[in-house]
């Protein structure tokens, strides 16, 4: 092959007998994400990233169009004063929204807005027909800005207030009267309303939720890009150390032992071969310098492919080329102004397999002609092993993801867009958005936890707290689910005082009861029991009557994704991340959690928690 030289347009060409091809460089870039609208305009209309003025948008727009359509049904207004003062107080909807400082006020102050929504309802539902105006439903746009209000006051004061509008032609019509009827249709729709209340305001609370672990993400972002920022400076400044140092280049190289460092001349056939490469290539310095060339080293398949996508050539043509063409495809990335570094597959001399990270460097003259190449090799198996683990875990994950959020978006859309009763079917819907959502948020958080043991970035924020309120706040929240699983839960124990993270040990509490819910079977029971521990702090015992764990499995329980041949016998389903944060939580404390577990028996979970 002959050197690497310019040609007359002054372009780094790289030649070979017969053969002179261009290096190519292309860049490529990844597909970029799609936006979910549905969240934004979920988020801009009730969420938390609305201001006051927009969260009124849906409730002006509606009353617009009924006002509209009853204006253009002949007779639909029967009292067109009324009709007239229920646009008036409509009209100071927006018009408070915009020119008052809300956020001067109480967070409550808010709520007066759609209050006055559903007084301009009452009046123009009054106004056209009352029990017999076909504007009814828009009653419950008020209800669905208020449940989407943090805090819980407003899935009562929404409810209360349509009854209440409901009854509004009793109040203006002094010759109507409350009827058992006119009674059982405000109550129905008052439930309907807190029905819709009530999954609102889960809906916009795990959006809150998903906000702000999207927002802790992006910072997260930054600070890695910040970090490859330097260290990209860092390298930038090594390569430049590197060429200054040239002149010493082989008794440095000599001195290296944990990388593989080969000297070649503008042909590939090896000069210079350290002990770093001896030890990783498993050949000696004296029969490899000489004849042999770079590109006896690497794996043929991989690199006949690494030149077809260097040099643009098809695959026959590639493979009629012969080692000097092909070291061509090693050597090219040599002709950017810095070298680049990327992965190959060497065959080391016992014919086992090893990647390494591959820099190469052109070696120049005085007048710019090439003199040869120094390839550094560094052994990057396990780490690129490592790697293919992780994006697997993540695409795994991603896909866990993305099933639930897609449900709770289009469940959630049903329930926006109806303003109708519910019906049987919308109920089931609403089911398997709830079971969906819960499942997203479970395995998000268990996943950043886990994340954050690993970086090592895990703490906890002591305070004063009571173990026993803690364990029966958890089993409130279980309570439906081992219901449902026909399994009785009890929590019994005295007041323990300890100093502890609230949060995280409601944690543990929750994926230990969870844990042993889905592993009894019906009929089973439950019991925790908490007790003050010896010399203060605490004893916690979870007992259950379940399927129980094998006992050559129990040190394994608390490893991460690791899941008891019970558990995968029965399909029962999990990650196997539920031990391994519990035992994390228990141990950041300075707690110890240890099982004992009897097959077709039970299982009993103990943690302590030392004293203040």
């Amino acid at each position: 092959m002959s050197d690497p030289r310019r040609d007359e347009a002054g372009t780094d060409v790289i030649g070979g007998p017969g053969l002179i091809r261009r290096v190519r460089l292309a860049s490529r870039g990844g597909p970029g994400g799609e936006a979910t609208g549905a969240v934004r305009v979920l988020s801009r209309v009730v969420g938390p990233d609305a201001d006051v003025f927009e969260r009124q948008l849906p409730f002006v727009v509606s009353f617009a169009v009924a006002v509209v359509v009853v204006a253009c049904i002949p007779g639909s207004i029967t009292h067109p004063g009324w009709a007239a003062t229920s646009i008036l107080v409509a009209l100071t909807v927006p018009l408070l929204a915009r020119v008052v400082p809300w956020r001067d006020g109480p967070p409550w102050a808010e709520d007066v807005l759609p209050l006055i929504q559903l007084v301009a309802v009452a009046l123009l539902r009054f106004a056209t027909g009352g029990g017999l105006s076909i504007i009814g439903a828009l009653v419950f746009i008020p209800v669905v800005t208020l449940a989407g209000r943090p805090g819980r006051i407003g899935m009562v004061i929404g409810p209360v207030a349509v009854g209440f509008a409901v009854l509004a032609p009793v109040v203006l019509d002094p010759q109507m009267a409350v009827t058992a009827t006119l009674l059982a249709r405000s109550l129905f729709v008052a439930f309907v309303a807190a029905t819709i209340a009530v999954i609102v305001h889960e809906a916009t609370s795990r959006l809150r939720v998903r906000n702000a672990t999207l927002a802790d993400l992006e910072r997260e972002a930054l600070r890695l890009n910040e970090h490859l920022r330097r260290d990209a400076d860092m390298l930038a400044e090594l390569v430049q150390g590197r060429e200054a140092a040239y002149a010493h280049l082989v008794s440095v190289i000599d001195a290296v032992t944990e990388q593989a460092i080969i000297a070649t001349d503008p042909e590939g056939r090896v000069e210079v071969f350290n002990p770093g490469a001896e030890r990783l290539l498993g050949y000696r310095r004296d029969e490899f310098v000489g004849e042999s060339r770079v590109a006896d080293l690497l794996d043929t398949s991989e690199l006949r492919r690494r030149y077809s996508e260097v040099f643009g050539v098809g695959a026959d043509e590639a493979s009629e080329a012969d080692q000097p063409d092909l070291f061509a495809a090693v050597a090219a990335p040599s002709i950017l102004p810095e070298a680049r570094a990327d992965d190959w597959t060497i065959v080391r001399r016992d014919g086992t397999r090893v990647t390494v990270n591959l820099s190469v460097t052109r070696r120049v003259d005085g007048h710019g002609s090439t003199i040869g190449y120094v390839f550094v090799a560094t052994d990057v198996t396990a780490e690129r092993e490592a790697s293919r683990l992780k994006d697997e875990f993540v695409s795994l994950v991603s896909h866990e993801l993305r099933t639930p959020l897609t449900s709770v978006l289009g469940y959630l859309e049903l329930v926006l867009d109806g303003p109708d009763p519910l019906t049987d079917e919308q109920r089931e819907f609403l089911a398997v958005v709830q079971r969906n959502a819960r499942r997203q948020l479970r395995l998000v958080s268990d996943l950043l936890l886990t994340a954050q043991v690993d970086a090592g970035t895990f703490a906890i924020a002591r305070q004063p707290m009571d173990v026993t309120a803690t364990a029966r706040s958890v089993l409130v929240d279980v309570a439906p689910v081992a219901e449902a699983a026909g399994v009785t839960v009890t929590v019994d124990g005295p007041t323990v005082p300890v100093v502890g993270d609230p949060q995280r040990l409601e944690q543990v509490f929750t994926n230990l009861i969870s844990n042993a819910v889905k592993f009894t079977p019906r009929g089973g029971r439950i019991e925790v029991r908490v007790a003050p521990g010896e010399g203060g702090g605490a004893r916690v015992d979870v007992s259950d009557t379940g399927i129980g764990i094998p006992p050559d499995e129990l040190d394994r329980l608390a490893t991460r994704f690791f899941r008891a041949t019970t558990a995968t016998r029965q399909a029962i389903p999990g990650v196997g991340l539920g031990l391994s944060i519990a035992k994390a939580v228990v141990a950041a404390h300075g707690g110890e959690l240890t099982v004992t577990s009897t097959v077709g028996e039970g299982t009993t979970f103990t943690f302590t928690l030392p004293g203040s």
